[in-house]
């Protein structure tokens, strides 16, 4: 695994890609000099949100990075820079500090210029102009929302006051305020005094996504039924699948609502994006069907995802109800599963066998809790839910959850299915035995050309002109640090890899041809890396692997319903290896809801001896970044010599195990003397090394019958070439991209 990959980056990523100016000035007075012994943050929030803030990623890891900084909280808290933080209505200090702008926080909703935003998801901050010290204002309806915001003023301020920081996060905007919905709606801007000395929105400096999403949304047509309206692109209204959509849906709503129950006095609006980039922009999640925070559904058209929609429409219809806010979130979904019944291509109910011999049904205390924890999966957990559901006394959603359910009677019902554990799904067998000419085809952490983006598709062809014949597409999940056993999902964030965006990226995928391996890797904070992860306690490897297991057991339901046709357990866990036991386990696991081929990406320096259970596996893997030679002078004898013995090496591991070798990563990077320390990136640039290294071990390999393929490390979802002289991985345009084309064209017409 390579070190510095910034995948993972995502989680504190989002801190930092505000729009926000800390010392941006429109009449404000500049700071105060720092006082003796560092600059001071002052931070002044009414509890709970002060504890939230606390906890949050500002505190836990920006201050200990910015040298020299304090931070005072507590309602009279001073400091060269303040922040203040309020739910609305906003009084005291909050609503004093609004006075004399275009702003009205004294309601249940922002009023920005004239204008209510009345959604729960509004959050409003803003720069106080001629305070003493630069301030700002962040104040919102919604807790979690509005601690989000005010942690990412705090990293600006933070960056502000000591000049510390990397990138977008240390380099403020020129923006007085800022309204935001979701990350990629938002409305920011300049103030400017008028002659009276009165502050307004500066219209010419103003970005609008609102208005924008207005306009959009104003040139749908429309196709009614009795209880759902189905909005459309003018070009998409004649088309026969859309009349069938919106008459399956309006039966759908007509199905359900008497049993949850409720009166559809507004029809239900339903609002076909042209793509995830489009949803992504519109309600700040990407996924087959999203409910935003007004109530319209938003979804993007495929045939296969019926259910999906049926699924979000019955949540829709218990947002409506009043019940989506009684219960907790799991139960809600699993209630709205009830309701719609299919789940992934089969009623709900014949997911319990297969799940429960899986072992990957959720604890009474996982469905009840009141927050989601981080490693939850609701592909796995939604279908035990509604069985939950179903067997609550009462007909109806309302009659089942009059009460909250109790933890006992949970238990007993989720025991009783854990009993009716059942066969395996049917295998197809996966891939062929045909060489997998293969690119590791890396997501862009951004909505605009992520797994999900229409860009995905022109680097896919692109790809095949390479001679490529598969693509391994790599989800992510987090871990605080190697020795720590609490794991994250990386999927909830357009700007990550979403469970929807590695459907769209396989289905894409298979469309074209290619084989997809599905990949799933762990990023470890603490500039550690996967080979490093190993538990102090029995006790704290048993709950790792939980988490760990079930990270990747989501990802192989998803696989499966995806249409991959191979599929990683893990990619370089060195220290986890020894585990025999735990690992033959999650194996068979994975085979119970994955019916293509399935291997292990082990580590080059040492992994590909060590693992002991290759039998258990179709393919012994392994990322390979063998150097091919100890000095950077070497010629190209001496790498060819080198790469032979890597390929005698690869072969004997594929005799040993009897199964043939998968190189699930292959790569040089751009650098001076390439082959040298092939996992590495970052030097002296240099086309012409990578370019031999890849020539040299190429030549080497060859095809040989131990060889079941190789996937060259990297290509993005988002990009084409890359010519620029960044001394990193990518090959696309430059003379790495011949080497490879050689090997996956020129050999293939051979």
């Amino acid at each position: 695994m390579k070190r510095g990959r910034r995948w993972a980056l995502l989680a504190l990523g989002l801190f930092f890609l505000s729009t926000l100016s800390c010392a941006a000035d429109t009449g404000a007075q500049a700071p105060e000099e720092p006082k003796s012994g560092g600059p001071v943050l002052a931070v002044r929030a009414p509890e709970p949100l002060a504890a939230a803030l606390r906890d949050g990623g500002f505190f836990r890891w920006g201050l200990p990075r910015l040298e020299g900084l304090r931070v005072e909280m507590g309602p009279e808290a001073t400091g060269d820079a303040v922040l203040v933080v309020s739910a609305l209505p906003a009084t005291g200090e909050a609503a004093a500090l609004a006075k004399g702008l275009p702003v009205d926080l004294s309601g249940e909703a922002v009023v920005l210029d004239g204008r209510r935003y009345a959604a729960p998801g509004h959050v409003l901050a803003l720069r106080v102009p001629g305070a003493e010290r630069t301030t700002w204002l962040v104040a919102g309806r919604d807790p979690e929302k509005t601690v989000r915001l005010a942690d990412e003023v705090l990293f600006r301020l933070g960056a502000a006051l000591t000049g510390q920081g990397r990138g977008r996060r240390s380099q403020p905007l020129e923006v007085d305020y800022l309204l935001r919905e979701t990350p990629w709606l938002e409305r920011s801007g300049r103030w400017v005094k008028g002659e009276d000395g009165a502050f307004a929105v500066d219209r010419a400096k103003e970005r609008d996504d609102f208005a924008e999403r207005e306009q959009a949304l104003a040139t749908l047509a429309e196709i009614r039924g009795e209880r759902v309206v189905l909005r459309v692109p003018a070009g998409e209204k004649q088309r026969p699948e859309m009349a069938r959509l919106a008459a399956d849906l309006d039966r759908a709503a007509g199905e359900m609502a008497p049993r949850v129950p409720v009166a559809l006095a507004e029809p239900v609006v339903v609002i076909l994006e042209t793509d995830f980039v489009a949803q992504g922009r519109h309600t700040g999640e990407v996924g087959e069907a999203v409910v935003d925070g007004h109530g319209d559904l938003h979804i993007v058209y495929h045939p296969e995802d019926l259910f999906a929609w049926r699924y979000g429409l019955a949540r829709g219809l218990l947002g409506r109800a009043g019940l989506a806010e009684k219960v907790p979130g799991e139960i809600v979904r699993g209630a709205a599963l009830w309701l719609s019944r299919d789940w992934y291509g089969k009623p709900y109910p014949e997911w319990l066998p297969v799940f429960a011999a899986a072992r990957v049904l959720p604890e009474a205390g996982q469905l009840l809790a009141e927050r989601e924890p981080a490693d939850a999966s609701g592909l796995l957990w939604t279908p035990a839910a509604a069985a939950v559901v179903d067997r609550l006394p009462g007909a109806t959603v309302a009659e089942k959850l009059a009460r909250a359910p109790e933890a006992g009677r949970v238990a007993e019902i989720l025991a009783q299915i854990e009993s009716s554990a059942g066969p395996p799904l049917r295998t197809s067998g996966g891939a062929g035995t045909s060489f997998l000419a293969g690119i590791s085809l890396a997501m862009l952490n951004s909505l605009e050309a992520g797994y999900h983006a229409p860009g995905l598709a022109r680097q896919l062809d692109v790809l095949a002109g390479l001679g490529g014949n598969a693509v391994s597409l790599m989800p992510f999940a987090s871990q605080p640090g190697p020795s720590v056993p609490e794991l994250r999902f990386l999927n909830d964030s357009p700007g990550s890899e979403t469970d929807a965006g590695l459907i769209h990226a396989t289905r894409l995928s298979r469309a074209r041809g290619f084989h997809v391996l599905y990949k799933p890797h762990l990023w470890v904070s603490g500039a550690s890396w996967p080979g490093e992860v190993e538990m102090k306690s029995e006790e704290d490897w048993a709950r790792w692997w939980r988490g760990y297991r079930r990270y990747i057991l989501h990802h192989a339901f998803l696989a499966r319903w995806a249409g991959a046709d191979l599929f990683s357990v893990g990619v370089e866990l060195s220290k986890t290896t020894g585990r025999e036991a735990e690992w033959r386990d999650l194996i068979a696991a994975t085979r119970l809801l994955f019916p293509g081929k399935v291997t292990y990406a082990a580590n080059w320096h040492g992994d590909l001896e060590q693992v002991r259970f290759w039998d258990a596996l179709d393919f012994v893997g392994v990322d390979a970044y063998f150097p091919l030679a100890p000095s950077p002078q070497a010629g190209r004898a001496d790498l060819e010599r080198g790469a032979r013995q890597i390929a005698d090496r690869l072969a004997a591991a594929s005799r040993r195990a009897g199964k043939p070798v998968l190189l699930t990563e292959v790569g040089f990077a751009a650098r001076r003397g390439a082959w040298v320390a092939p996992h590495e990136e970052g030097g002296e640039y240099s086309e012409e090394d990578q370019a031999l290294a890849y020539e040299a071990l190429f030549s080497a390999l060859g095809r040989p019958r131990w060889l079941g393929g190789a996937f060259v490390w990297k290509a993005f979802s988002g990009g084409g070439s890359d010519s620029g002289h960044s001394a990193d991985f990518r090959f696309l345009g430059r003379k790495a991209e011949g080497a490879v084309r050689g090997y996956y064209g020129a050999e293939a017409r051979r």
